[in-house]
């Protein structure tokens, strides 16, 4: 348990807000920091494996997505996404200067033997004792010696990029289907090999999965990168068809759910690419707070293990059924005031400024609990460390909603500026038209209304209200949706999202406390509300699936 100390530090008692910075640690007990208990969880890990995995950023997918590596599962082969999608960037390029363009069928032909290579290097370098070994002989004699073939799956995937590149070259070579099947090793041909690779992985007990993790900066590439990606949807979707079982492999690849529309439009098919195999991450507030509070225990134990018993026994007097988040509420305080000037719950103040997302959480959490505020301590958070940490982290996370959703909304920061101090928190709907006609927001942008107001419900910026309370303002956000949000412009009334109440209201936040505004508050943000994935119909899917 010591290596955690190298993830749960001092400076970031709850861990960094990404899950590949833990995972790259190699740290052994890197599998409890990740909750394994909610519903979606057991979906992504379920007999029916989803071969997408759908999620904003900051929800967590790498975690899912690479859960059989940090815990006992599937046999598992990890690519590394950018290496690969940037060596078949240049096959794909290759091929098109030297031998004219490729169709998007053809490309999946070189995903179809990339993916195949990549089992061929698991068949043979992780042999078991049931494996034939007359396939293994020749599974070993493709690789080569182990000190001198590939030293990992990806290094398999360049290995089989580069001698395309150089087969595409050689005039010699006529045709596609030459430039795939004509390499060998050891005597064997590529036929040989494939059926050598699919006789071994059929006979094992458990299924290989060859995962790809989605890459932070996709929306950025997604242009230079649209042959490459719908030359793999299209191979994605054949392996769907005609792998059942995952034999003799399986596929798991994420993807944002920020760019879902544009990657589906970049799909030649998607009916056929897709086949409804894939998986939208939710959280619940309850999850999210379980996943924190396992966090800090483990923080506490590491660093300050004088602490961890009184602190339990402080735990002791919350009516909460899970000790983690007993001891998380115990090193809270018990009231905050917030921005507007009423006294409220510190985790319903947090959780009222995530989006149900673990990065925004843990980014909050660590902020809060190492804020330089006197006499606050991580076991003994003082109400100002709650405001300012909440404060400083949110201005992170605003940035980071706009940076996810640059490629569809470039726009969206300066359009909202023209926002600033403009309406109050929660406001008649047909007053954000008006606005949006005052400001001239349609010349900056380029959209209409009805597109402008789409793209505040996607980035989570307003809400619908539902109800209200002497406190807030319930809401319905987008983010906790399956469909689009919509309003009625006469009816309804939008409620600006906690995060982006100090973005927009800076300087008409003491007038807003002065006249009593109501905090909004998202539906889902209530531990103690109903799974709002049961009310809205995605965890009965889910088991029913």
């Amino acid at each position: 348990m010591r290596e955690l100390d190298r993830i749960l530090t001092t400076q970031r008692p709850f861990g960094p807000p990404d899950t590949e910075t833990v995972v790259n640690a190699g740290v052994h007990d890197a599998d409890r920091l990740f909750d394994r208990s909610n519903l979606i969880y057991a979906r992504a890990m379920g007999p029916a494996r989803p071969t997408y995995i759908v999620g904003r950023k900051g929800a967590g997918k790498t975690a899912f997505l690479l859960s059989s590596t940090l815990r006992g599962g599937p046999p598992s082969e990890v690519l590394r996404t950018a290496t690969v999608y940037h060596e078949m960037a240049a096959v794909l390029r290759r091929y098109r200067n030297g031998r004219g363009p490729l169709f998007v069928e053809q490309a999946a032909e070189i995903w179809l033997a990339l993916f195949e290579q990549v089992a061929v290097y698991h068949a043979g370098r992780h042999a078991s004792a049931g494996d034939s070994p007359n396939d293994l002989q020749v599974l070993w004699d493709y690789l080569g010696p182990p000190g001198a073939g590939p030293e990992d799956a990806t290094g398999m995937a360049e290995r089989f990029l580069s001698e395309l590149q150089r087969r595409i070259a050689d005039p010699g070579v006529v045709g596609l289907r030459e430039v795939l099947e004509g390499q060998a090793h050891g005597g064997n041909t590529i036929g040989r090999v494939r059926q050598a690779m699919a006789n071994v992985l059929r006979g094992r007990g458990e299924p290989l999965v060859i995962v790809m993790d989605n890459l932070e900066d996709l929306h950025e590439q997604l242009g230079e990168l649209h042959h490459v990606l719908a030359g793999m949807f299209a191979a994605v979707g054949r392996v769907i068809a005609d792998h059942q079982d995952c034999r003799p492999y399986g596929l798991q690849i994420c993807l944002p759910s920020e760019l879902f529309d544009q990657i589906h439009e970049i799909s030649a098919a998607p009916e056929k690419d897709f086949r409804l195999s894939y998986l939208t991450i939710y959280w619940t507030a309850k999850e999210l707070l379980r996943l924190a509070g396992t966090r800090l225990q483990l923080f506490l134990q590491m660093h300050h293990p004088d602490r961890v018993d009184a602190l339990r026994r402080a735990a002791d007097r919350f009516d909460e059924p899970d000790p983690a988040v007993a001891l998380l509420r115990a090193a809270l305080p018990e009231t905050v005031r917030n921005g507007l000037g009423r006294p409220e719950d510190p985790l319903a103040y947090v959780l009222r400024h995530t989006q149900l997302l673990p990065r925004h959480l843990i980014e909050i959490l660590n902020s809060v609990f190492t804020a330089r505020v006197r006499d606050s301590l991580p076991w003994a958070v003082s109400p100002a460390a709650v405001l300012i940490g909440t404060r400083a982290a949110e201005r992170l996370i605003v940035k980071g909603v706009f940076a996810a959703h640059r490629a569809s909304f470039p726009f969206a920061s300066d359009a909202l500026n023209r926002l600033s101090d403009a309406l109050p928190i929660c406001f008649p709907a047909n007053e954000l038209r008006k606005m949006f006609n005052r400001k001239g927001i349609r010349k900056l942008t380029g959209v209409d209304f009805d597109d402008f107001l789409s793209m505040l419900f996607t980035l989570g910026v307003v809400g619908v209200r539902f109800d209200q309370t002497a406190r807030y303002n319930k809401a319905h956000f987008q983010y906790t949706f399956d469909s689009v949000l919509t309003a009625e412009e006469d009816v309804d009334h939008l409620c600006f999202h906690p995060l982006f109440t100090r973005f927009l209201h800076e300087r008409s936040l003491p007038g807003l406390r002065k006249g009593r505004a109501l905090a909004t508050y998202p539906h889902g943000c209530d531990p103690a509300d109903e799974d709002y994935r049961v009310s809205l119909g995605y965890a009965e899917a889910l088991q029913r699936s």
